[in-house]
């Protein structure tokens, strides 16, 4: 059996301005194309993308071309629940993804923030060894300008990047989608869900002291390129 990579992205959300969407499309362009470089030959690659209605709305042209030749699953505009909490828009496309694909043919699914730099296939080998139920992490940030910061540790774990056998990860999309529902003015954060949920059901897992991911958080500076921004987790 193979195993299946959800990659999830929302290139243009409305309420970012236009320099910034830009920005993120060029970004997302470079995070896919590595992402694709490092993805083993056992995994199948779907991106789901939960913003754009027409294609023509993307404005990087070479982004526009490799999303073309790509399995895509899409929301839509409408189908962005995230514009204030962008782990609420990813899990509406993780049920979405997952009611739409044949799970028979996976056993192991990866769910990925795309806009990441993935710097080696280490994840995803770790994922085709899988034994236990799940592997999960809560990474600590080393950033390029040689800050460190030692990241939350209590009721979250990290959803930048997890793994589950096929039929735990319906389960988890099945369950935060019913805590959201009953939440939806104030839905809980999608890392205390996956917290909530591993622990609630004694799901068995294996642990990882990091990702290998390079992250760039504009929110540091304001800034969509800026050394200040990236780190590695």
């Amino acid at each position: 059996m193979k195993n299946l990579a959800l990659g999830f992205c929302s290139l243009r959300p409305v309420q970012l301005s236009e320099e910034v969407n830009d920005a993120r499309e060029n970004e997302y362009f470079i995070s896919l194309q590595q992402l694709k470089r490092v993805l083993p030959d056992s995994f199948d690659l779907l991106i789901c993308e939960n913003t754009i209605d027409n294609p023509e709305e993307i404005k990087n042209t070479e982004l526009r071309q490799f999303l073309s030749k790509s399995e895509m699953c899409a929301t839509g505009s409408k189908g962005n629940i995230g514009t204030t909490n962008k782990g609420m828009g990813e899990l509406l496309m993780l049920k979405t993804a997952l009611e739409e694909t044949d799970l028979d043919n996976y056993k192991n699914i990866s769910y990925i923030t795309a806009r990441r730099f993935f710097t080696c296939p280490y994840v995803f080998e770790k994922t085709e060894n899988l034994k236990k139920e799940a592997l999960i992490s809560n990474p600590n940030f080393y950033f390029l300008n040689g800050k460190f910061i030692e990241s939350h540790k209590q009721g979250l774990y990290n959803d930048m990047c997890f793994s589950m056998k096929s039929p735990v990860m319906v389960n988890y999309a099945n369950y935060a989608m019913d805590i959201i529902s009953k939440n939806i003015s104030e839905p809980p954060g999608s890392e205390q869900l996956l917290y909530n949920f591993i622990n609630e059901n004694k799901i068995d897992y294996e642990w990882l002291e990091w990702l290998g991911l390079i992250r760039n958080d504009r929110n540091i500076t304001g800034n969509a390129i800026d050394i200040n921004n990236l780190h590695i987790c």
